[in-house]
């Protein structure tokens, strides 16, 4: 059984790497947008592939059928965080310094908090399936989280707020994902949606966030980078097997077992 505190530790360090986007805007990519695109194409690869392979089998097998309702309003949300609450905003560095205003940069910063706690929450649910689908999960959030962060420093810098504030502002994503971790505990929601949220979720973002970032790059560069992601996927999952199917092959092999001890008092009689 998988330690609350090792919960909260992923979530933590999910948060540092949220933290370390922003920083890395603020003191040393400044008009640099090449480096974080070819992270946001590794991360699009990688978020596709474990959205697809893991989390959606693992929330229908959780949830049932209904369970591709709840995929379709994640991707749904998201976009509405994104396009609805938020007037201007897109992943990367922003560069639009016409278009932004103090107002626009709050209201990002409103849209991406709560793209924040359904992160945390995703990374809560998935460790609560006793599998390695916890830490794949984990991985696809610390990979987007960079360019998170990134985005939300970048879109403060140029609606006129300092380096502090930020700073600041990509804390308070780090902060909001802790709080999503955390409302697992105390709303009790089952895995079932939640996973399939986090499908919808983790689609969106790969998808309409990350890859048009990558994509920016010229000639093979984005698609290099994309399959990085997919291949650090499938070494990840190599490294941590599917829980599930052993829990399965043990379960078989103890069915054989106690039919065999079945036969043998069966022939001793």
């Amino acid at each position: 059984m998988i330690h609350q505190n090792s919960v909260y530790s992923l979530v933590l360090l999910a948060c540092m790497a949220t933290l370390f986007g922003g920083w890395l805007v603020v003191r040393f990519l400044n008009n640099r947008a090449s480096v974080m695109r070819h992270i946001s194409g590794i991360a699009a690869g990688y978020l596709v592939s474990v959205t697809i392979i893991r989390i959606l089998p693992e929330a229908l097998h959780t949830g049932g059928d209904q369970m591709a309702l709840w995929v379709i309003g994640g991707f749904f949300i998201v976009h509405v965080i994104e396009h609805g609450i938020t007037p201007h905003f897109h992943y990367g560095e922003e560069s639009h310094e016409h278009e932004a205003t103090a107002m626009a940069g709050i209201m990002a910063l409103l849209g991406l908090s709560l793209h924040s706690f359904l992160d945390g929450m995703s990374i809560t649910a998935a460790m609560r399936t006793q599998s390695t689908l916890g830490i794949l999960v984990f991985i696809g959030v610390l990979l987007h989280r960079i360019p998170e962060g990134a985005t939300i420093s970048s879109i403060f810098l140029v609606s006129g707020f300092g380096t502090r504030s930020a700073l600041l502002a990509s804390g308070v994503l780090a902060v909001m994902a802790l709080l999503g971790a955390f409302s697992q505990d105390v709303f009790k929601i089952p895995i079932g949606p939640v996973l399939a949220v986090s499908a919808g979720l983790g689609l969106y973002v790969a998808c309409a966030d990350l890859l048009p970032q990558a994509q920016k790059e010229r000639g093979w560069k984005s698609t290099i980078s994309l399959a990085g992601g997919v291949l650090l996927f499938v070494i990840t999952s190599y490294i941590l097997p599917h829980d599930h199917e052993h829990k399965h092959e043990h379960s078989a092999i103890e069915t054989e077992h106690s039919e065999d001890k079945n036969n043998g008092h069966v022939h001793e009689r």
